[in-house]
């Protein structure tokens, strides 16, 4: 059987339920340009299914390697048929060209709850031949698993989709075909919710097709916030949205960058995570060089993807300037306190509250040390990591939110992930400058007990913006 990759969008339902987690076995590759990092477990809620899909290199002898896929089934229903079917995309010309297709459907066992399946090996040879002259090592892989299923007793031919995007060369590496080496177990959902969020990407016209967020997090800390760190560069379809879950905790702070598809820096915005699961959307205007962004959040405690009634709303806009063509390293950007002369009907979307030309800001963000309203900050500062800096691609590979499903983030497994580039800067000399030496924490200083001063997002300081809209 072979099947196309289905163009159709799926509203999942959020479960408040436990997040399971799933271990391998994979040994990092590397090569020259990128780094080599094994995908962020990316977990897929779909319908009644919630899955796990596993890529890594199998790494036989020196002159033999293949393409294992393995897919895990953290929940299903009870079915009276199942079948998965595997196939493999490379992306050429901005088009997915289907190179491989598995031989036959592969059966599922019709209990309810979870089950791991037997993993698929892929010759590379194979692949090869599919794709011609061209070196592997370049090009960027989608690896689909299409499950077929008929629910006892009611429904029949239903179909749900999971998928996995990543370059070739950042797929990491292993021995074993077994990638998911033990049974899977559930983990108490008490306090799952706090500091979750989904985050959407959004624009009236749809101008951007697509837009990097480049996200990262500053843990509270009793005397403030910690250093930032690096959670990915995410690359959305506009109007679609992806889950974080685990690691965070109420009143962290999310920071957000966005560059448009050309890697212009378009956008940036700062958020506090809630006690309860948030939805956070970013509204880009309809002309994304205006670097206007709109932040709507609130608890989303349903998970359903839509803030709940009757519960705080926070509603604010920023606005980045001093970018230049050739460098958005100098950039600024203001939080206005209101936009009285600003045109809101771009930012007016259908199943948002309509935007209000005062703004409503969390508690960390409108007054203390680390406030934000009417002021004007850095948003590259000089103790950034390169991760931090760069231009989407060029020091991470980014990473492709799911356009037919909500793809589920563990921040935790990011933050290590992305852990290991930020202190390789440290070693080549790139040196943080954590409050100009102020503090007693590693490297001369501790952000959480550093003072603030003027014009550093990294600190708090403050520079009242001069326009205010």
């Amino acid at each position: 059987m072979n099947y196309s990759v289905p163009d159709y969008t799926r509203k999942s339902l959020w479960k408040k339920a436990a997040i399971a987690l799933m271990s391998s076995t994979l040994l990092l590759g590397s090569y020259s340009h990128q780094v080599a990092i094994a995908a962020p477990l990316q977990i897929s809620q779909q319908q009644s299914w919630n899955a796990v899909l596993k890529v890594a290199r199998l790494i036989q002898t020196q002159q033999d390697s293949s393409l294992v896929v393995q897919l895990g089934l953290l929940d299903k229903p009870q079915t009276s048929y199942a079948n998965a079917v595997y196939q493999v995309f490379a992306r050429r010309n901005d088009q997915w060209v289907q190179i491989f297709t598995s031989s036959g459907a592969r059966l599922i066992s019709n209990n309810a709850g979870q089950t791991i399946l037997a993993p698929e090996v892929i010759s590379l040879s194979d692949l090869r031949r599919q794709l011609g002259d061209v070196d592997l090592n370049q090009v960027e892989l989608r690896v689909t698993a299409q499950l077929r299923y008929d629910v006892r007793g009611s429904v029949r031919d239903r179909s749900v989709f999971f998928e996995q995007t990543q370059s070739y060369q950042t797929i990491a590496q292993t021995t074993s075909s077994q990638l998911i080496t033990q049974s899977i177990s559930s983990q108490s959902a008490i306090g799952v919710n706090q500091g979750s969020f989904s985050l959407a990407i959004a624009q009236k016209q749809a101008s951007s097709k697509k837009v990097v967020a480049r996200v990262s997090v500053r843990s509270r800390t009793s005397q403030g916030f910690a250093r930032e760190r690096f959670l990915g560069d995410f690359r959305y379809k506009v109007n679609k949205k992806a889950k974080f879950v685990k690691g965070l905790k109420s009143g962290d702070r999310v920071i957000v960058r966005l560059f448009n598809q050309e890697n212009q820096f378009i956008g940036y915005s700062e958020f506090e995570l809630l006690s309860e699961n948030a939805a956070v959307t970013l509204v880009l205007p309809d002309r994304s060089s205006d670097r206007i962004v709109r932040t709507i959040y609130g608890i989303d405690a349903d998970q359903n993807g839509a803030i709940d009634s009757n519960t705080q709303i926070y509603d604010y806009f920023t606005q980045v300037s001093q970018v230049t063509r050739q460098s958005y390293q100098t950039a600024r950007v203001t939080f206005f306190s209101s936009v009285e002369r600003l045109n809101l009907s771009s930012f007016t979307l259908s199943g948002l509250p309509t935007p209000r030309s005062n703004c409503v800001y969390p508690s960390s963000l409108a007054s203390g040390a680390f406030s934000r309203v009417n002021q004007s900050i850095e948003v590259f500062q000089s103790n950034l990591s390169s991760v931090f800096v760069s231009v989407p691609g060029q020091v991470v590979q980014s990473i492709d939110v799911s356009s037919t499903n909500v793809s589920v983030y563990e921040a935790d497994q990011l933050l290590t992930t992305y852990q290991t580039i930020e202190s390789n800067d440290d070693k080549k000399g790139r040196k943080r400058r954590c409050n100009q030496g102020l503090g007693n924490g590693s490297e001369g200083c501790d952000p959480g007990n550093s003072r603030p001063h003027g014009g550093s997002n990294d600190e708090g300081g403050r520079k009242p913006g001069k326009n205010k809209r």
